[in-house]
C-alpha cells in the first residue's frame, strides 16, 4: 500500500519546501491552499491484508432496522470500539484514486494505549503504534463480516490506509471535533484514538447532526500546546491571504508514523486534563468574557 502521509491523522498538510502563499484573492476567507500541497487521504500508509472472511452479497440489502444497529453497536463495543458514528462521505474526504463503493460510512474509534503515549519516539513506539493500527484493522474487518452476514455490502477503510480522510470523517459523524493538531478530539478519548470506517450499502444510517463540539476550535486557537510540543516543528503557523494565522501540518517533518511520536497528544489538555475539565474551564472563561462585554457596551 502506498504511504499517503506521515501523520497519524490529518489536517491541512503541506510539503517542503514551503511555498509562498498565493496572492490572488479567492474570496475572503476562501480556501487559499495550493491544491497540489493538500493531502486528501489519511492514515500512515503501509501494508495490510484484506481480512474479510465473508464475501459481499451479490444482491445487497439497502435498509436496516433498529435491531440490526443495536446488535452491531453491541458487538463493536464488545470488541473494544469506543465510539461509533454514522455519516455520508463527502467528495473532498475521499481519495480520488481509490473509488468508494458506497457513500454511507460507519466510523469507529479505538483507544490508544498508555504504553504508546509513555514510550519515547523510536522503534519501540513505532511497533506499538503499528500494533494499534493492526488491531483496529482486524476489528474493522470482523465487523464488516458481521454486516455482510446480515445481507449488506461493505468496503473497509483500514485505519492504516488512505481511502478516506479519517479526522474530518469522524467530525462529520459527530464523534468530536478536529483540534489544532489535526487530530480528532472526542469527549471520551480526547485526541488519543485511532479511526477506521466501513462503507456500507445501508442507506438509512442513523446520521445525526452534531455541533456541540465546535467550541474546541476556539479553545485550541488560544491553547497551541500541541504546536509547541512537536519536536520536529511539523505544526507551523502561517498567515493566510486574509491576514489570519493558521496551523499547517508539514508531513515531511512528522515522525508520528515513522517513529510513533505522540508528543502532540501527550501535551494536549484534552488528554492530560480530560474533556470535562477543559470544557468547564472554557465555559467559565467564556462566561467571564461575556460579563465584561456587558459592562462595556
Amino acid at each position: 500500500m502506498e504511504n499517503e502521509k506521515c501523520g497519524c491523522e490529518c489536517y491541512e498538510t503541506v510539503d517542503e519546501p514551503m511555498k509562498e502563499e498565493s496572492k490572488q484573492d479567492p474570496g475572503c476567507c476562501g480556501d487559499d491552499r495550493d491544491k497540489s500541497e493538500v493531502e486528501v487521504a489519511c492514515g500512515c500508509g503501509g501494508d495490510f491484508t484484506d481480512e474479510s472472511l465473508i464475501a459481499n452479497p451479490i444482491k445487497p440489502e439497502f435498509l436496516a432496522d433498529a435491531k440490526f444497529f443495536e446488535e452491531f453497536e453491541k458487538l463493536a463495543h464488545l470488541m473494544g470500539i469506543v465510539n461509533i458514528g454514522y455519516t455520508k462521505v463527502s467528495p473532498e474526504l475521499a481519495n480520488p484514486e481509490k473509488p468508494l463503493m458506497y457513500p454511507q460510512a460507519m466510523v469507529l474509534t479505538l483507544k490508544m494505549g498508555e504504553d504508546i503515549i509513555e514510550t519515547v519516539p523510536g522503534p519501540e513506539a513505532q511497533k506499538l503504534n503499528d500494533a494499534t493500527y493492526a488491531k483496529l484493522g482486524t476489528i474493522t474487518y470482523a465487523l464488516s463480516d458481521f454486516i455482510r452476514a446480515n445481507g449488506f455490502a461493505t468496503q473497509v477503510a483500514h485505519p492504516y490506509g488512505g481511502l478516506v480522510n479519517f479526522s474530518p470523517l469522524g467530525q462529520n459523524a459527530g464523534l468530536g471535533w478536529i483540534g489544532q493538531s489535526g487530530l480528532l478530539i472526542s469527549p471520551e478519548l480526547g485526541p488519543r484514538q485511532k479511526i477506521s470506517a466501513i462503507l456500507v450499502s445501508i442507506e438509512n444510517l442513523p446520521v445525526k447532526e452534531h455541533s456541540e463540539y465546535s467550541w474546541i476550535t476556539d479553545y485550541c486557537d488560544k491553547c497551541g500546546k500541541c504546536v509547541k510540543a512537536c519536536p520536529e516543528k511539523a505544526l507551523i503557523e502561517q498567515e493566510d491571504v486574509c491576514g489570519e494565522n493558521k496551523i499547517k501540518f508539514v508531513k515531511t517533518r512528522c515522525i508520528g508514523c515513522s517513529q510513533g511520536c505522540t508528543y502532540c497528544i501527550e501535551d494536549c489538555p484534552f488528554d492530560s486534563k480530560g474533556y470535562d475539565h477543559v470544557k468547564n474551564k472554557f465555559d467559565k472563561m467564556t462566561a467571564k468574557l461575556m460579563e465584561k462585554r456587558k459592562g462595556h457596551p
